[in-house]
């Protein structure tokens, strides 16, 4: 780990009901004036100021055109309150979502903490006509490293006539004079033609909080009656449950476990440990292996996840000077051949240890999204030489050790990087599960999550998400962990990639004080503990994951089936506002303990539902932004 929204779609029915921008929705609903929105409890407006100059949508050329063979027009609209569209025309596709895109400097000063809102209208079709347009919303610094303050990916309606309005509230992360940040709109999605109007972005400083906006957005958008289908009998994979990543001397701590760690070993059922390798710190000069400071700690994490019976991956992040060149934490160095022997034997050698003097044996082994190169970056072909001369090592040792396939940085690059080391015959004894991190698991689309599911069926492999998360850039923003976005989102990211990657392991990022579930003095548990607690409660290790279908847009569902005889479980994550649900295709009066988390409370038992209808119906209240589970038995 090393793009981050706080944001919530709503179709263009809904968006009647608010209007074009946020400002207009502030004069309609609290009889404020253009530009203003009331804040909640106060009759004072609020004056949000525009962050982009006047028709820059119109007016920027978008970049890249030549990339994916695109063409752009201005269009007239008509019954919207925008007169007018960008449409991007594109006839190629592209590795990158950037290959073609747009990018709006920005006009006005912005602050670290300001709270934000994007607004902007989609409508088209892919070019064959059968899918949905889709792009990309980011708002972030215009110079390298690019800080993201949000990154959110939107899809039109089914119909290419339709438009859809997106509401995406946010906070800054880093403070901004004129020009310093940039909207941008991604378009490579493959050909397609998309149009876009009505583009806003409204700063309301610290008048408003981000959470407000989201609430106040989300309250005047109702999910409405929603249908979850359920199919108990149509399965996939088998979960083997929840597990996390302990890497907190891979950051310099020279003690294996901190108070957020020791919280989550005692409250989570965990079934799975991700460890970092300090190979920096474990082999400082060529040939030498200190057993101190930062590596022995970790390998203490590891004897006492062998202790508690918790199987273990370990990865690789930074490595030494002498092996990896450039600078501390550099990324996307390239380890030159010559010295794979030296790096192969360090690796060796930590494992034997962690086996033979910690009774700790490591099951897989990678490096740290080396497709991003974080901080060791292979190409397939490079990773695949390098297992070459790594596998048959470690079998000389006696080291049981296979190597993760992909470990990539997000589930969008992993079927181009782990498809040739799949077909690569010589590599198969070498190789475990299909690996991967789901930090783009609410920008990417659907199509590229499904492509994992079908390599780990063709390839017979299990496939894991190493670790699981929302956004790698929310360690910028100010105290997010806290909030109740944050666990929402969560919920929204576990739940995609289960449904759609195929996945069985999902390692949270991460089980200590680094985006931390629990209080850095291991006291008081964020509502995203409770929130996975809840999700761990409803997905037991054993059970499979069941089919579902729903209607909308909005709401999202998983199911699942066992491990008893009769266990059932659905879990239901609604992003928009107050709705009801009704899910069908349950076993005929099974009893049902129904749980709900909200901004509210977590974890709250919902009184009055303890059994399916003779019709095998349920029908579930849904306040707005919730997660509910229902846990069942025949």
């Amino acid at each position: 780990m090393f793009s981050s929204s706080v944001s919530t779609l709503f179709p263009s029915s809904a968006i009647h009901r608010l209007n074009a921008v946020f400002f207009v929705m502030g004069m309609l609903l609290f009889n404020s004036a253009p530009g203003e929105a009331a804040p909640v409890g106060s009759e004072k407006p609020v004056v949000g100021q525009p962050v982009l100059a006047d028709d820059a949508l119109l007016t920027t050329p978008v970049g890249g055109l030549e990339r994916t063979n695109a063409a752009t027009r201005i269009v007239p609209v008509q019954g919207r309150p925008f007169s007018k569209a960008l449409r991007v025309t594109l006839r190629s596709p592209a590795a990158e979502t950037n290959a073609t895109q747009l990018t709006i400097p920005t006009a006005t000063p912005v602050e670290k903490g300001d709270a934000l809102l994007a607004s902007f209208s989609l409508r088209g079709a892919s070019a064959d006509g059968k899918g949905r347009a889709q792009m990309m919303l980011l708002f972030e610094g215009s110079t390298d490293p690019w800080a993201k303050s949000v990154s959110h990916a939107a899809a039109s309606p089914k119909d290419p006539q339709e438009w859809k309005r997106v509401i995406v509230p946010f906070t800054a992360a880093e403070s901004y004079r004129p020009g310093e940040a940039m909207v941008s709109l991604r378009f490579a999605y493959g050909p397609q033609t998309v149009e876009v109007g009505g583009l806003e972005v409204t700063n309301f400083g610290k008048e408003r909080s981000v959470e407000d906006l989201i609430a106040l957005a989300a309250e005047k958008t109702p999910l409405g009656a929603a249908r979850v289908t359920v199919r108990l009998s149509d399965t996939r994979q088998t979960l083997m449950g929840f597990g996390g990543n302990f890497a907190q001397p891979r950051y310099g701590s020279t003690e294996p476990m901190d108070p957020v760690g020791r919280y989550n070993l005692e409250h989570l059922r965990v079934v799975h440990a991700r460890v970092a390798i300090p190979l920096d710190r474990w082999t400082p000069e060529k040939g030498v292996y200190r057993d101190t400071a930062q590596a022995h700690a970790a390998l203490l994490q590891m004897q006492e996840m062998a202790r508690r019976k918790i199987p273990i991956a370990a990865a690789v992040w930074e490595g030494p000077i002498w092996m990896l060149g450039g600078k501390p934490e550099q990324m996307g160095r390239t380890l030159p051949p010559e010295l794979y022997d030296e790096c192969i034997e360090a690796i060796a050698q930590f494992l034997v240890t962690a086996r033979d003097q910690y009774q700790a044996p490591v099951e897989y082994f990678s490096f740290n999204e080396p497709d991003y190169g974080v901080n060791f970056k292979f190409t397939p072909e490079q990773m695949a030489a390098f297992i070459r001369q790594a596998g048959p090592r470690f079998a000389a040792l006696g080291l049981k050790t296979k190597f993760l396939v992909g470990d990539t940085a997000n589930a969008k690059n992993f079927p181009a990087y782990a498809r040739p080391l799949l077909e690569d015959a010589s590599l198969k004894p070498y190789l475990g599960p299909l690996a991967f991190h789901s930090w783009d698991a609410l920008e990417a689309t659907d199509e590229s999550y499904t492509e994992i599911a079908v390599l780990g069926r063709k390839y017979n492999k299990p496939v894991w998400c190493l670790e699981a998360g929302h956004d790698p850039q929310l360690w910028r923003k100010p105290n997010p962990w806290g909030t109740w976005e944050n666990a929402l989102r969560t919920a929204l990211a576990y739940e995609k990639t289960l449904r759609l990657t195929g996945s069985s392991l999902m390692d949270y990022w991460t089980y200590q004080n680094n985006y931390p579930l629990v209080s850095p003095d291991g006291k008081n548990p964020y509502p995203v503990f409770h929130v996975m607690k809840q999700m761990e409660e409803a997905l037991p290790p054993g059970a499979k994951v069941a089919a579902t279908t729903v209607s909308g847009e909005a709401l999202r569902a998983l199911a699942s089936v066992g491990p008893k005889a009769g266990q059932f479980s659905v879990l239901v994550v609604n992003p928009a506002g107050a709705g009801e649900a009704t899910l069908t295709g349950l076993p005929r009066g099974a009893n049902v303990k129904v749980f709900l988390s909200d901004a509210d409370g977590q974890r709250k038992a919902v009184p009055g539902l303890n059994r399916v209808s003779r019709a095998g119906e349920l029908k579930l209240a849904l306040p707005p932004r919730s997660v509910v589970t229902v846990l069942g038995s025949r």
